[in-house]
């Protein structure tokens, strides 16, 4: 057996900052090179530059204070009902309120308003009335940084950032004045600057690591000096955070730069799965695969199997599922033109209508083409001669229900359509012929199908509780999806949001053992879902931490929130001190390629603004109004908003945007953010956190789901 795993979404060489980074400018050299100083530790990451030590307790001390005077936390009240013109005028009737505090604050909140709104001017006059106000608040001052940044004011950017200075030592503050210091040179053109400020954040503030890596990889590229270190950068951004779309595309153009195709052809590829509208992008792959000729599929990421891996697995009966194999972003599973079939025991193969035509000998090996000329199916043994040929759809089943079926070397007309990784799979396999293609669906005991979703979604999870928990998850949305669905032709897709499903050839005997042992519980009146990590509050408000914060929503504490440090004893703290993208992330989107994704929908022409409309009570986006030169366009769910500003690479829906200005454009777009998905159901690394401080898999469930009823099948008790 052997087993290829080729380039997956932004899998890129592993570069493990373990400990502690000492960058030394070479004065040789007309940028910057990079000197690395590995040390590990197991406990925390820490920097030394300029005798200034960070430590565990700076990293996770917060100081933020979220408290709103009276007046103001009423009309906030009014924004996160998505009141959105009744919560700026309210404002407005307290910018000159003789109480200092108030004023300050309505002054504040109606500068962060203006700027989503694209008033930039208005923007700046009110947070330059704020601080006026209110001369000693670290966050206006740091505000209005950001804010003088985003107008293309950079000196004046670089003052308020140095300023702001003086009134705090906090490491929250310190290091997005230092960002927004780092970004305010760079913009401005010296770059030279920028990267002094960027390597003192890549030694010492483990939440940027991903973006700063980004940005000295930016710099690196556009120098011919020091071009050769910046796949180096690009690289460590993409080990600490492989959603970082921007590394990704620029690595892709480098690679190109430098001749070296197959990279090239990697990344644009990975990118063309994203985006399979991008015209651009089609172009290039069209270009690399020319010079790749026939076999420049087997250089995507696909993972591809010669024999069964699992070959017995026992069965155990339970509500059947339908699930729809290769599907797209959108769903729908794609027309396939050829499939390789092996079966680990004797296959019966059977016709809707003629029955049993055919009993295939375990491990031989057979193939089903899509025949163009009439419209069929041929099913063909190793040698390439026709054995059944069929218009209707016909099953594959294993004579012993404990057996696998491989199905491998999977072809579409379009390669990027879907995910055409090799499957090892349980159940029945039924061929469904259509006049472009044929479908695949796989029947499977539920029970069957849960460990294989476990091995996809739960990666990093290692807790048995968390496990357990996890399953129980799964089976209830899965039963809830075939009641749901009963009707249809299938009940889920392999790429479903929950269910994402690489085969049964990834599962462990931990995954096994989770999903027998929780098999009796269920949830019931609770939307069964889940995400992969969670910052300190989740959109139901649950505390992620011993210590809640005192965060309310307002327009300006959501940017003050995603600012925080997130707590030493965050549940889903990663291990890795490196690896916080889960939980707190930056990027940076080019404005064109935002517009080029909006013009899919409605050509709204040069991006001038970005207003979030509906939100929920903490603040997290659920639809947002791009506005442009020739119009505007609304979002009608945060995946669409995800997929407009990032190819729907972006974590979580809870974040706020920077837009960077070039006379009344947006040239860029900055975005901060918390979290994963939406914030709803089981969190996996808070899971895997409580397991770790002896929660059993019933106590995480009533942790996340405080209001569901929990079904024992075997007693017949509700909890």
């Amino acid at each position: 057996m052997r087993r290829y795993l080729f380039f997956r979404l932004f899998l890129t060489v592993s570069f493990c900052l373990c400990g502690v980074f000492v960058f030394a400018q070479n004065a040789a050299d007309s940028a910057f090179a990079a000197q690395a100083d590995r040390t590990t530790t197991k406990s925390s990451l820490s920097a030394t530059r300029a005798g200034s030590k960070l430590n565990e307790t700076i990293l996770h001390k917060s100081v933020l204070n979220y408290t709103l005077p009276a007046d103001i936390a009423v009309v906030a009240k009014k924004c996160a009902a998505g009141e959105a013109d009744e919560c700026y005028f309210s404002f407005k009737t307290f910018e000159h309120s003789p109480d200092v505090k108030t004023a300050a604050a309505a002054n504040l909140e109606l500068a962060v308003l203006s700027m989503q709104r694209g008033l930039v001017k208005q923007a700046l006059a009110y947070i330059a009335r704020a601080s006026a106000l209110n001369p000693d608040d670290p966050f206006i001052q740091l505000t209005q940084g950001w804010m003088l940044l985003s107008a293309g004011k950079y000196k004046k950017s670089r003052q308020a950032f140095a300023e702001m200075m003086y009134l705090t030592a906090d490491f929250e503050y310190v290091s997005s004045a230092k960002l927004g210091t780092a970004l305010a040179w760079y913009l401005g053109g010296n770059k030279e600057e920028a990267a002094q400020e960027l390597q003192y954040l890549y030694t010492s503030n483990p939440y940027s690591i991903s973006f700063t890596a980004y940005m000295l990889g930016r710099i690196a590229g556009e120098s011919k000096a020091s071009r050769k270190l910046a796949s180096v950068f690009l690289q460590q951004a993409l080990s600490h955070d492989e959603k970082n779309y921007a590394a990704a595309e620029l690595f892709a153009r480098l690679s190109e730069k430098e001749k070296d195709n197959l990279r090239a052809w990697q990344y644009y590829a990975t990118l063309y799965s994203l985006d399979p509208d991008n015209k651009k992008l089609a172009k290039k792959l069209a270009k690399y695969s020319k010079q790749l000729g026939d076999k420049s599929i087997d250089y995507l990421f696909y993972l591809r199997l010669e024999q069964p891996i699992v070959h017995v697995m026992e069965s155990t009966p339970s509500p059947e599922v339908k699930m729809a194999l290769y599907a797209n972003r959108e769903q729908i599973p794609q027309p396939l033109v050829s499939v390789t079939l092996v079966g680990s025991g004797t296959v019966a193969v059977t016709d809707e209508k003629l029955g049993e035509v055919l009993r295939v000998p375990s491990y031989v090996e057979k193939t089903v083409v899509f025949n163009a000329e009439t419209g069929g199916v041929d099913f063909k043994d190793a040698k390439g001669h026709v054995e059944f040929s069929a218009k209707r759809p016909f099953t594959l089943s294993l004579e012993n229900p404990s057996r696998t079926l491989l199905v491998r070397s999977v072809r579409a007309e379009n390669i990027f359509a879907a995910d055409l990784s090799d499957k090892e799979l349980k159940g029945a396999l039924t061929v469904i012929p259509a006049k472009d293609g044929f479908t695949l669906v796989n029947t499977v005991y539920a029970e069957d199908l849960i460990p294989a979703l476990l091995a996809t979604q739960a990666q990093n999870v290692k807790e048995p509780a968390a496990l357990k928990a996890l399953a129980v998850v799964f089976r209830s949305a899965l039963l809830q999806a075939v009641q749901d669905h009963a009707n249809n032709a299938y009940h889920i897709t392999d790429n479903d949001d929950s269910f994402k499903f690489k085969g049964i050839n990834l599962i462990f005997k931990d995954l096994l053992e989770a999903s027998k042992r929780s098999g009796p519980i269920r949830l019931t009146e609770a939307q069964a879902g889940f995400y992969a990590s969670c910052g300190v509050l989740t959109a139901d408000s649950l505390g992620n931490s011993s210590v809640r914060p005192d965060y309310v929503y307002s327009p300006a504490n959501v940017g003050k929130y995603l600012l925080s440090n997130p707590p030493a004893d965050l549940y889903s703290r990663p291990q890795d001190p490196t690896q916080w993208a889960d939980v707190k992330w930056i990027y940076l989107y080019d404005a064109k390629e935002i517009q080029k994704r909006l013009a899919y929908k409605q050509n709204i022409g040069r991006l001038r603004a970005m207003i979030p409309v509906r939100m929920t009570p903490q603040g997290r986006i659920l639809t947002m109004r791009f506005e442009g030169s020739k119009g505007s366009y609304e979002t009608n769910s945060p995946q669409e908003t995800a997929f407009i500003l990032s190819a729907g690479t972006m974590r979580s829906n809870l974040f706020d945007i920077v837009p960077f200005y070039k006379g009344k454009n947006i040239k860029s777009v900055l975005v901060r953010g918390y979290d994963t998905g939406l914030g709803n159901g089981l969190c996996l690394r808070g899971a895997d956190g409580l397991a770790k401080e002896g929660a059993d898999y019933m106590d995480i469930i009533k942790y996340y789901f405080p209001n569901a009823r929990i079904l024992n099948t075997t007693t017949g008790t509700v909890n």
